[in-house]
């Protein structure tokens, strides 16, 4: 059973940093673990509105999920198209934003599911979360957009790079936490922690433990 919800809301991350090559490893502490359906190809996780709400892909099986907090007990759910693979998902200005895998759409609903409006984006999604204004996605590239909520529209971009400059690629599912992006790399028990601003690998956490 997958256990590990997300790590904004289930691990305690301490800022202390210890050396590990040249960008700082970052402590982290876990509080707590939550037994869910084992089947869900989990894309995008979100807490609003007192429920948590899940994105899940795969075509034929994507759809978006509303929980319990406390439980687990799905409370209700939308289903997507069947050639439609969800992927990311963030929550702004009271909406849910939902993006799509190669369809390049981005689906918008309230807190109850109920479909408000689709956005036409450009390129494919892997992973979303907000500064607040901005929707900001990943694409599995080193480079980071910021999205118009209003109209789907990339206003920004960031490229992610290491202390050496290095690009940082298959860049996936983020996390806006304090001013910075927190974002696990494709395959690997790595979440590096970015500098919002400059696009710079501030830090990272090794989960390989869980």
């Amino acid at each position: 059973i997958y256990k590990l919800l997300a790590i904004a809301w289930l691990c305690h991350c301490s800022l202390t940093m210890r050396a590990h090559a040249d960008t700082p490893t970052l402590d982290w502490q876990l509080l707590r673990t939550i037994s869910r359906a084992p089947n869900h190809f989990t894309q995008g996780l979100v807490y609003a509105d007192q429920q948590l709400f899940e994105s899940t892909g795969r075509f034929g099986q994507s759809k978006i999920i509303a929980y319990d907090a406390n439980t687990l007990s799905i409370q209700k759910q939308h289903v997507l198209r069947e050639d439609v693979f969800g992927e990311g998902l963030t929550y702004l200005n009271k909406q849910l934003y939902q993006s799509s895998w190669k369809s390049r759409e981005m689906f918008v609903y309230d807190t109850d599911l109920h479909p408000l409006k689709t956005l036409q984006i450009s390129g494919d999604s892997w992973g979303l979360t907000t500064d607040g204004r901005s929707i900001i996605m990943s694409d599995g590239s080193d480079t980071l957009r910021f999205i118009d909520p209003l109209n789907g529209k990339t206003v920004q971009t960031l490229v992610v790079m290491d202390s050496s400059s290095q690009r940082m690629k298959d860049i996936n599912e983020l996390e806006w936490v304090d001013g910075d992006i927190l974002a696990n790399i494709w395959h690997r028990d790595t979440v590096l922690v970015i500098d919002s601003k400059t696009g710079r690998v501030k830090g990272q956490f090794n989960f390989e433990k869980l």
